[in-house]
């Protein structure tokens, strides 16, 4: 047995022993692996709807539109920003072209009402932890999707800026990835595709103006559709071990976050029970005026999440997603953070 063969089994060991999600792949981005179970879909299920929720990342609705499924977006909750678990439940009972429910961990924040997706028979539940990320205590209970996404990509809690895993424990799935993966040619992403990609981004999703999303067909796969490079193993198993001391570390800094902050006037989209959170988010009024002084004082802040289910319907409202778009300031819980820091960026905020 090769080395690779050997510590591609350890992961999948430890990964298993965590969420009992026996099968695992490996695709050279989340993305890939998005782009992955769509097609598997399409072959494996003769309907051709997706529902998501309106505040996600962008990029899994471009690549299920891509391959020509139909996107129903639901809002999400207002204090949590989950997908709206009762209204998908209701949606699903009217329309029997539902393929999948893609259900994102945006904020680390859990739903007990989740339960009721697992009880749906003849839909896939993708569970997309690409943004978040999990401890090893109590979680088995909150890995619940048929098909579970994980990231080590740019930005994400275990960044190595490659690699995306999926959990399943579904054989065909598993065949039909390994297969999706070997018949990869690894492609260098070019200035002019990410260029193009971000003059995409920026006209549909920052100014929402009218935009071809068939244009996105010629350069996406140059983006997405990435080979997984063996490399990234030895870190990923390095990181499963290290998963309870960064899950301890994150809500350390998160409760000294809640805590300098408990006083402004701000909404914060953390529930009390979470998974481990990617960032420290919250929604507040004059939101650009507050980014201007992080940003001055020399921090990096993020005013990210696009309302998706406005840019790909926008004869519908999605009154809580829209909120958030126009509200939310992330700060971050990397190790690059602080008492210090945090004091620092805490002391810009009126009580």
């Amino acid at each position: 047995m090769n080395k690779i063969k050997i510590l591609k089994d350890k992961i999948e060991k430890k990964l298993a022993n965590i969420t009992s999600k026996k099968k695992c792949n490996y695709f050279g981005r989340a993305n890939t692996a998005i782009w992955c179970i769509g097609e598997f879909l399409k072959i494996n299920s003769n309907k051709r709807t997706i529902i998501l929720p309106s505040t996600m990342c962008v990029s899994p609705a471009i690549i299920f539109k891509i391959l020509g499924f139909k996107l129903i977006f639901v809002d999400v909750n207002k204090e949590d920003g989950l997908l709206n678990i009762n209204k998908t439940l209701k949606l699903i009972k009217k329309n029997k072209d539902v393929a999948c429910v893609f259900y994102v961990n945006l904020f680390g924040n859990k739903d007990s009402k989740t339960s009721k997706l697992k009880k749906i028979k003849n839909i896939y539940i993708i569970q997309d932890l690409a943004q978040t990320y999990f401890n090893k205590k109590n979680i088995k209970k909150d890995i619940f999707g048929d098909l579970i996404i994980l990231s080590f990509g740019y930005s994400k809690i275990f960044d190595f800026g490659h690699g995306g895993i999926v959990l399943s424990e579904n054989n065909r799935f598993y065949e039909y990835g390994i297969k999706f993966n070997d018949n990869l040619k690894n492609k260098k992403i070019s200035n002019v595709y990410k260029n193009k990609y971000l003059n995409w981004y920026n006209n549909t999703i920052i100014n929402k103006k009218s935009s071809s999303k068939n244009k996105l067909q010629s350069f996406a796969s140059k983006i997405y559709l990435i080979k997984f490079n063996n490399k990234t193993l030895n870190k990923i198993n390095r990181s499963i071990d290290l998963i309870n001391i960064d899950y301890k570390r994150r809500f350390k800094l998160l409760k000294i976050y809640k805590s300098k902050f408990k006083n402004f006037d701000i909404r914060l989209i953390h529930s009390t029970s979470t998974l481990s959170p990617w960032r420290f988010s919250f929604l507040i009024d004059n939101r650009d005026f507050y980014l201007g002084l992080i940003r001055k004082k020399g921090f990096d802040a993020s005013a990210y999440y696009p309302n998706i289910g406005g840019v790909f319907n926008r004869e519908k409202k999605f009154i809580n997603s829209e909120n958030i778009e126009k509200k939310i300031i992330n700060l971050w819980l990397t190790k690059d953070y602080n008492l210090n820091k945090i004091n620092i960026i805490s002391s810009l905020f009126k009580k």
